[in-house]
């Protein structure tokens, strides 16, 4: 090398943010900078000349350091680490590259670059331990807030921890089987079962707990009947005075007509009542029955004030001939309103990374390849796999929930017949439902 050439290669060598040393392949440290000096905590004249054997005899503690070295050089090879180093400061953590300097086609030596990274590496250890402990707390915050949720509604309260459970129970199949979903993707995935129903917090309480068809007006109905009754059998006395009195027996048979008439009443009334009581937690309606409903809501009842008003009204009627469920169409609208309002409320958390996909798989598990399903109407193209297990384990679990008044459980054959009428059907994923079965992750 020139002397001019030297000269700048020294000049650039100092000038350089990093530590640099070069050594010889008869191990002699030929080169140096400060930087690679302060790092080491060795001056110039320690450093310089000295073998790389003399170097790794004066302290043990720093084998690992040099043994990198010695290694590229040795191997005539690149050679990239983060090492430990132990000093008079104590221990530091450098970043070590260690390349074969050519000239021209020859190899003359090996260049060693040092960075110090001991405090970026703390930093990111720290930042790695609060995130975990960030996880663990967001983890047992929505374990928490879903239980509350649950709890709302007493015959829903073990919906999502059985979800849940069916969830990582098929995870642990398709892994056994080779064709488990990548780490990455696990835990945002459990999260999003987790909080597939959050949106309920937000539907009113009397719809969400609703248990039979009336949602507690058969008390008012009751009361209805009960003064209809009570006005009934006041006029019936009043009436039975009149014919104590000397009258025309005409007129005599007249108010025993009108009092046959009353108490046929009092008894359409009670049957009336009887009925309605009879069909209030049916989960079916049939014609038969609504006509019936539509017949004696037209029963008129006196009131306290002297008025008079239908046995049933709007409500009552529409609630009592539902043909499905015990939801009127307005109430099953807000119920569905849950999966949009899941949507909502998780984006407002601002998911990233793995987890930025949680909204959309929670959000849309009512949704349908057919494109019937709600809230967005989607069809298999823009429906992703996470949702789609969710949606057949969420209606598995409702088939078969053994806590909800409104419905017996069914069996799990049952469960599975209902569930592949909707695979042929083209609502649900084929694929899916046959590996949940076979899985048995739905076994108690």
């Amino acid at each position: 090398m020139e002397q001019t050439e030297a000269l700048v290669f020294e000049h650039l060598l100092e000038n350089m943010t990093d530590g640099v040393f070069l050594v010889g392949y008869d191990g002699h440290i030929r080169m140096e900078n400060t930087i690679a000096a302060d790092m080491l905590e060795v001056k110039d004249s320690v450093l310089y000349g000295k073998t790389m054997v003399e170097l790794i005899s004066a302290d043990s503690r720093n084998d690992e350091f040099y043994e990198c070295i010695t290694l590229a050089v040795f191997k005539n090879e690149r050679i990239s680490d983060i090492v430990p180093f132990y000093n008079k400061s104590g221990k530091r953590l450098l970043r070590l590259v260690v390349s074969p300097l050519r000239d021209r086609e020859e190899n003359i030596a090996a260049i060693v670059m040092l960075s110090d990274v001991t405090e970026i590496t703390e930093l990111g250890r720290k930042n790695e331990f609060l995130n975990k402990k960030l996880v663990d707390f967001i983890d047992r915050f929505v374990k928490v807030m879903i239980g509350a949720i649950d709890k709302r509604s007493h015959f829903n309260a073990t919906h999502t921890k059985k979800m849940v459970a069916y969830a990582m129970k098929y995870l642990i199949y398709l892994e056994e089987q080779g064709r488990g979903i990548s780490e990455e993707k696990k835990a945002p995935f459990i999260a999003s079962v987790w909080m597939h129903d959050v949106g309920k917090i937000v539907i009113p309480y009397n719809i969400l707990e609703k248990q039979n068809r009336l949602g507690g007006k058969e008390k008012d109905i009751k009361n209805k009947v009960e003064v209809a009754i009570l006005c009934d059998r006041l006029k019936i006395m009043e009436l039975s005075e009149k014919t104590k009195s000397e009258i025309e027996s005409e007129t005599k048979s007249k108010i025993e007509i009108e009092i046959k008439d009353i108490n046929q009443h009092i008894e359409d009334l009670q049957n009336a009542y009887e009925f309605i009581i009879s069909i209030n937690n049916n989960g079916i309606i049939d014609d038969e029955t609504k006509e019936r409903v539509y017949e004696i809501a037209k029963l008129r009842c006196d009131t306290y004030s002297g008025g008079t008003v239908n046995l049933l009204d709007e409500y009552d009627v529409e609630a009592l001939t539902v043909e499905r469920g015990n939801l009127t169409p307005f109430e099953r609208k807000k119920v569905n309103s849950h999966a949009a309002e899941t949507y909502e409320i998780l984006s407002q958390m601002n998911f990233e990374g793995p987890y930025k996909d949680v909204p959309k798989w929670a959000g849309r598990h009512h949704e349908f390849l057919d494109g019937t399903g709600y809230p967005e109407g989607l069809t298999g193209k823009d429906i992703s796999w996470e949702t789609r297990v969710l949606t057949i384990i969420d209606i598995y679990d409702a088939l078969t929930a053994d806590d909800r008044p409104y419905k017996p459980p069914l069996s799990p054959e049952k469960a599975f017949s209902i569930l592949e009428e909707m695979r042929d059907e083209g609502k649900i994923d084929g694929e899916i439902l046959e590996d949940f079965k076979e899985s048995g992750a739905w076994r108690k």
